[in-house]
């Protein structure tokens, strides 16, 4: 039974029967479901603001997770690129050289790309905006610098099915066939015949007579065949390139059997000892130029070749 209310009427000093009228009824639900409306929303923001909600909680765990993996890829992004490092010194020092190829520069292997511009434009919104940009561009790095050192490695196995024609054209006999072979300066330091004073000898000087044989000594083309004396004193002279970084000069020469241009192979005739030039005496001076830097001659002389049978390579 719903209890009845009553209200104290002053005018006739008693008390009445209280009736609240529809509207009013309707008016105070309406004000108390707002009320409540704005108590729940303002308690679900204090909730929200200081404790996280088990979806918000299930999100910053797995970004979390999603961070340390980037993390952990970007170590072994680093580790790859450090083993990669060691491969192109291999590759520099090692490999290419042996082929007689150009070291390929630093500088071109660890290019970049000009900024970060692009990663920016992709990562530029996310919470970890910064870890994604060092990833993908370590990684963008990384996959160039693994490109590069596969092209080195493709022109290095090429070089390498050419073994035999390298070992052909290797400067590895002596430029004479006098038997028994006479140096008078070998590569060094030495004192100058003309000037005096010690100087870099370049080469190796064969004692001979004018029109002795001068044999060139690995296969090769002849780039140089011409008389100069102002420019180098070393007067009629021919260099050959060999190819795989190797060329050979053979200097103070009398006669020049040979032109720019020609294929020659080794053992073959290219001219006659003479003393053109700065000489004081009939003789050859002959250079090996390994990657446009001399180096000693000697060096390259098979261990094989017995000095009897020097005269039966030439022709």
């Amino acid at each position: 039974m719903a209890k009845v209310k009553y209200k104290f009427n002053q005018e006739t000093l008693s008390f009445e029967v209280y009736k609240i009228s529809t509207g009013k009824r309707f008016k105070r639900a309406v004000g108390f479901f707002i009320l409540s409306v704005v108590i729940a929303v303002g308690c679900f923001s204090i909730y929200a603001h200081y404790f996280d909600t088990p979806k918000l909680l299930s999100l910053r765990r797995g970004n979390a997770e999603l961070a340390l993996k980037l993390e952990l890829m970007k170590k072994d992004i680093a580790r790859a690129d450090k083993t990669l490092s060691q491969i192109q010194l291999r590759d520099n020092n090692v490999y290419r050289p042996t082929f007689g190829l150009q070291e390929v520069p630093l500088t071109v292997r660890n290019a970049g790309f000009g900024g970060v511009d692009r990663y920016n434009a992709k990562y530029g919104k996310s919470a970890y905006a910064n870890l994604l940009t060092d990833c993908a561009l370590q990684l963008d790095r990384l996959q160039r610098k693994v490109y590069l050192q596969t092209m080195s490695f493709d022109t290095v196995a090429q070089n390498a099915l050419l073994i035999e024609q390298m070992v052909e054209c290797v400067p590895a006999i002596p430029p004479i066939a006098v038997v028994p072979l006479h140096i008078s300066s070998f590569f060094g330091v030495r004192t100058d015949p003309i000037e005096g004073g010690n100087r870099q000898h370049t080469g190796l000087d064969f004692r001979g007579v004018i029109g002795d044989k001068v044999f060139v000594t690995g296969n090769g083309k002849v780039i140089a065949a011409d008389y100069s004396y102002a420019r180098t004193g070393y007067g009629n002279c021919v260099v050959v390139d060999h190819g795989f970084g190797h060329k050979t000069r053979y200097a103070h020469l009398h006669t020049i059997s040979v032109r720019v241009g020609q294929q020659v192979q080794r053992g073959q005739q290219i001219g006659t000892i003479g003393n053109t030039g700065r000489s004081i005496a009939p003789h050859l001076h002959y250079e090996v130029m390994y990657r446009d830097g001399r180096v000693n001659p000697l060096n390259y002389f098979t261990n094989d070749i017995e000095v009897e049978d020097v005269g039966s390579i030439f022709y």
